[in-house]
């Protein structure tokens, strides 16, 4: 009952509700794939990739048949990210069941990482789903690792889980080295340096963990793992060499020590909102919402910690792959948190606070955590977990389903509408204005990123965007730009800078002025004055 309402509760806010609040880093997996699809190659040379990603299996793959069939919209999306979730789900449970723990316990690893605990949880995990790629791996890994173990009898599983072991880690390590490191290699070693760590105290599990350690059939596992890893980083170098690159994620350096304690600060905030654990401004702490708030203040942060509290009193009592599990969880949340302290992996304080995703991965398996250590907590713990659980399970619709969702889809609806109407089919916008329309029209819009900028005035956008949108043929017809309020007075200097004709018309529409030129103004020009003929002037002798 539990796994069908939460699943009832993601479909309802992946093919509804999340249209009101999809974004263009969202719908970039749609215009990826239609771009490969025109390019008929899978690294399209003309496409501006960020952060060294090459995205080698990610949403756009399963988008591909939906750009075949002409239907690269909304529902693409939302179909994709679906599938990504029935995977997630058939993998938890196929993992935890191969701890031997019960069909119940599997079936709750998936629901406590399918309950919508705040907006961004949802909107990261169920809308945007980039991170939710990252902890199915990672569950596939500790599958496979499963698999890999003395306990798994039969030689031709063991192969077959050897030959997927490599095949997935080649994958992964050539869509970006440096990520790879940081999400796998970091937690794994981190992980097995515990393990040795916890098992000091008892001589005999320590030589046994050792034995395990340096058995022949480890040894040769790593030592082929290696060179997949070198072979895939080379490969993925030389990928680069004949691509676009844009920075990203991957430049960021160490914020100053002076702005370090704001920033952590910012972080730790970031972390409550993402778990749904702070509150909004405002709520009266003697009502039902307040005394629910200060609840979830105190539950949802201690629900994070249980496990770990655990581990050292259970480390005997737990399997291998139990202890490993719950090791690597800790170790990569801690890693991607001290980043998120301590460098600018996003521009300022705010936005570490607004938008802590990368973390993501590691907190899903730290609340599938609870699950597989529930049979060494004691009762109190235990009703502190059920407590927790209801709450999240009361609360999760109101973040599914907001009041405020329908009438921002119809909006969007009516501004695609009202475009076609027009017969207007091709423009330029802001980044975070544009590929959101183009998804929602089918690709009967197509809305191409531009920049303004005080300093540099209109710019085309390099970032997650494709050379071909501003060639001079990318289009024959009328072209507009869809500015915000802020960016008029830019606009009016662009057209003053690239020499553009004047519009052909101009109105407003929700809160959006639309500039119509005749052809793409960045090509055609503004027809030079005819200059004037000099009069010749008679003077008397």
């Amino acid at each position: 009952m539990l796994l069908g309402f939460v699943l009832y509760e993601i479909s309802f806010y992946i093919f509804k509700t999340y249209r009101a609040f999809f974004n263009s880093d969202a719908a970039i997996a749609n215009i990826l794939a239609e771009e490969m699809v025109v390019a008929e190659s899978f690294f399209p040379s003309h496409w501006w990739y960020v952060n060294n990603d090459l995205w080698i299996f990610y949403k756009q793959i399963l988008v591909i048949p939906w750009v075949l069939a002409g239907k690269n919209g909304y529902f693409a999306h939302a179909f994709t990210v679906f599938e990504v979730s029935i995977f997630m789900i058939v993998f938890i449970y196929l993992f935890l069941r191969s701890l031997m723990l019960s069909r119940t316990s599997s079936i709750m690893g998936s629901v406590v990482v399918c309950i919508g605990y705040s907006p961004m949880y949802l909107r990261e995990l169920y809308g945007e789903a980039a991170y939710t790629w990252y902890f199915l791996f990672m569950i596939a890994f500790m599958f496979i690792f499963r698999k890999l173990s003395p306990h798994v009898i039969s030689k031709s599983t063991q192969i077959k889980a050897f030959i997927s072991f490599m095949i997935l880690l080649y994958l992964l390590v050539l869509a970006n080295p440096v990520r790879f490191f940081v999400y796998y290699v970091a937690p794994f070693f981190g992980a097995l340096a515990l393990s040795i760590y916890f098992a000091r105290d008892s001589l005999k599990t320590f030589e046994h963990a050792m034995y395990r350690l340096l058995s022949i059939k480890r040894i040769v596992i790593f030592a082929f793992a290696c060179i997949v890893m070198v072979l895939a980083a080379m490969a993925h170098f030389n990928l680069l060499e004949s691509l676009h690159l844009a920075g990203g994620a991957n430049n960021a350096g160490l914020v100053s020590l002076e702005i370090l304690p704001v920033h952590a600060a910012h972080a730790l905030l970031g972390l409550l909102n993402f778990i749904g654990a702070e509150w909004t401004e405002g709520v009266r702490a003697s009502s039902l919402e307040g005394v629910i708030s200060l609840l979830k203040f105190g539950l949802y942060p201690f629900v994070l910690i249980i496990p770990a509290l655990h581990v050292k009193r259970s480390f005997y009592q737990m399997s291998a792959t139990e202890r490993f599990f719950v090791l690597f969880s800790y170790v990569g949340f801690a890693i991607i948190y001290i980043l998120y302290s301590t460098t600018a992996l996003h521009e300022h304080a705010w936005a570490a606070r607004n938008n802590i995703r990368y973390i993501s991965p590691f907190l899903m398996m730290i609340l599938v955590c609870n699950v597989i250590m529930w049979r060494f907590f004691s009762l109190f713990i235990k009703l502190v977990l059920s407590l927790s659980l209801t709450i999240a399970l009361g609360l999760s619709w109101n973040y599914v389903s907001p009041k405020e969702w329908r009438g921002i889809v119809d909006e969007r609806i009516a501004l695609v509408e009202e475009l076609k109407t027009r017969h207007l089919h091709f423009g330029y916008a802001e980044y975070w204005d544009s590929h959101i329309y183009t998804v929602f029209s089918d690709g009967e819009v197509d809305i191409r990123p531009i920049e303004f900028s005080e300093t540099e005035g209109m710019k085309l956008v390099k970032w997650l965007s494709s050379d071909r949108w501003y060639q001079r043929d990318s289009t024959d017809g009328k072209v507009f730009f869809m500015v915000i309020p802020e960016d008029i007075d830019d606009m009016y200097r662009a057209i003053k800078d690239f020499n553009m004709p004047d519009p052909i018309d101009q109105f407003n529409y929700d809160k959006y002025t639309f500039f119509v030129f005749e052809k793409n103004p960045l090509y055609v020009k503004r027809a030079k004055a005819e200059a004037r003929k000099k009069k010749r002037i008679m003077t008397a002798p």
